[in-house]
């Protein structure tokens, strides 16, 4: 394939990124660059030749031009588009809400929920980990972000979503107005598996009361799980993410909608579109609630609904 197709197919997946909204490319230049490449350069004027006084050139250059029918207005060739397109308006959203419904000792509740999970020791992860990764961000809005578990980076630093598939995160729900800072984002489990393999059954039934807490204490509005192991555990359901994605289940009556995890958006960009849609519906329902959501995106079926429990009783006895 010659490298110039190649060049304006990638230039054309960066606009269209921005366009939709994404700002994985955030910088206003990068999306003048574009439009300048897309533009198709001015051809040059052929050069001026003399024409022969003689011959039979000469006579075809005298000929007169061959009359149109009465009537008939001479067609001209479109003239070239040149001007670049308007960049597409970006969405504009209001201030997210603010949780209500807690318990005012709910901050309090957490950090006690979080020095148990520090200590924890009921699995074999705890041998290997640097760091308990318990959330990341504040709760004030009542949003909640789950994903599987946490990374190298996020062992390292102690916080969830910090690396490359983080930071795309941020720039996500920085598209639907909101500051990453204010939703609460945490894992099924809060250590990492060594060399960032999948989660064993084991070590998710050993974990997950840690997170079934927090929702407890959190009352999110609504919450996003972020690929195929969150989803599946929330939701009690073998279905591929492909197939859950972009549908609203319940979960203990709070709206959930699955997504794609961002890790697999920087392998496949082309989910990048799929991912801004189902954001959209996800900033939908924080907003105005399951009565804002179209009836063909709302599941029938709906989790079973799962024991409440108290901190001091989630693991009993260590």
């Amino acid at each position: 394939m010659e490298r110039a197709r190649i060049l304006r197919e990638l230039a054309l997946q960066i606009e269209g990124e921005l366009d939709r909204g994404i700002l994985c490319w955030p910088e206003p230049e990068w999306n003048e660059a574009v439009r300048r490449f897309l533009t198709p350069p001015a051809q040059p004027a052929a050069p001026h030749r003399p024409a022969p006084s003689s011959g039979p050139a000469a006579f075809a250059r005298r000929r007169p031009p061959a009359a149109e029918p009465t009537g008939t207005a001479r067609r001209r060739p479109p003239a070239a588009e040149t001007a670049p397109r308007a960049p597409k308006k970006q969405p504009t959203f209001p201030p997210p809400p603010e949780a209500t419904g807690r318990a005012p000792d709910w901050e309090k509740q957490l950090a006690a929920l979080k020095r148990e999970a520090e200590a924890c020791t009921r699995c074999q992860l705890h041998e290997t980990r640097t760091n308990v990764v318990f959330n990341s961000g504040t709760g004030t809005v009542p949003l909640v972000f789950i994903s599987e578990a946490p990374g190298a980076n996020e062992d390292a630093q102690a916080e969830a979503f910090v690396g490359r598939a983080g930071q795309l995160l941020t720039k996500i729900i920085a598209a639907i107005g909101i500051d990453r800072k204010d939703v609460y984002i945490c894992n099924v489990l809060k250590c990492r598996p060594p060399q960032n393999r999948n989660p064993l059954p084991v070590e998710i039934e050993t974990c997950s009361p840690y997170l079934f807490k927090q929702l407890e204490i959190l009352k999110p509005r609504v919450i996003c799980t972020l690929g195929l192991f969150a989803t599946q555990l929330l939701l009690e359901s073998k279905a591929p993410i492909g197939k859950l994605r972009g549908r609203v289940f319940r979960y203990h009556d709070t709206p959930l909608l699955p997504t794609y995890h961002p890790a697999a958006l920087l392998r496949n960009p082309g989910l990048k579109r799929t991912v801004w849609e189902d954001v959209q519906l996800l900033r939908k329902l924080l907003d105005e609630g399951m009565a804002a959501v179209a009836k063909d995106v709302v599941a029938a079926e709906t989790p079973a609904r799962r024991p409440q429990v108290a901190s001091r009783d989630l693991f009993g006895a260590q």
